[in-house]
């Protein structure tokens, strides 16, 4: 979808452009990232590890000449929606983050506050055992995922947990709630380095995936008390 086509007031908020901090991405996405950034959204990559250009040419209209200078010389302006609609998740993806967060926040004080109330609401889905959030290293691509799972879990969920890639970080939380947290702010932590995953076989965490050397912060970190404000990572 063209970031810079219109679109209606009843389209589903999944499918509405990402409203871009441009400035964090262009800050982010020096000559090397660009080129990381649309390979990994693209699925493809030359010998050298840089974005295929007749790939990348052939999805963003291009000539290939147009590829090597938008990784030389940055995208230019008239251009950079276009190019964010096509390799970053859409907007509803950060929306529906932003809500899971809050909710969890509000889970996280009640499990604390209200126990009894919280066993009712939640203690048959499992969601007050621990659960594990692992960080993945997608096979063949500079990135990585985060995916959640069961403390518990057996063998087959354990596979799921893994498809694809392998854990390269993992931590307990002490309920589902708590590990919602960690990973929605260790997401808007790596916003500018968020790719969408495209031409991918995973069972779950195309959304989520960002560049493998995005600056971060370790798992354990984010066990501690939840951060009470949320930083602006999209323009309203």
């Amino acid at each position: 979808m063209d970031a810079s086509s219109s679109t209606s007031d009843t389209a589903p908020l999944w499918f509405t452009p990402e409203s871009a901090n441009v400035e964090a991405l262009e800050q982010a996405w020096g000559s090397r990232k660009l080129s990381q950034v649309m390979g990994a959204a693209l699925g493809s990559f030359n010998r050298l590890g840089h974005v295929d250009a007749d790939t990348a040419s052939a999805t963003f209209g291009v000539s290939e000449g147009t590829i090597r200078r938008w990784i030389r010389d940055g995208v230019p302006p008239r251009r950079i929606e276009h190019v964010i609609s096509l390799v970053r998740p859409p907007q509803g993806a950060f929306t529906q983050e932003r809500a899971d967060l809050l909710f969890a926040r509000k889970a996280v004080a009640k499990i604390a506050t209200e126990p009894e109330n919280a066993t009712a609401l939640w203690g048959y889905k499992g969601y007050l055992e621990k659960w594990d959030l692992a960080i993945i290293s997608i096979n063949h691509m500079p990135v990585l995922t985060v995916r959640m799972g069961r403390n518990d879990r057996d063998k087959a969920a354990d596979k799921r947990l893994t498809a694809g890639g392998k854990i390269i970080e993992i931590a307990t939380f002490p309920n589902y709630f708590a590990a919602v947290v960690a990973r929605s702010e260790l997401l808007e932590d790596v916003y500018p380095f968020r790719v969408q995953l495209r031409n991918t076989k995973l069972a779950s965490g195309a959304g989520k995936a960002f560049l493998e050397d995005a600056p971060r912060k370790p798992l354990r970190s984010y066990r501690k008390q939840a951060r009470t404000t949320i930083r602006q990572t999209t323009s309203d």
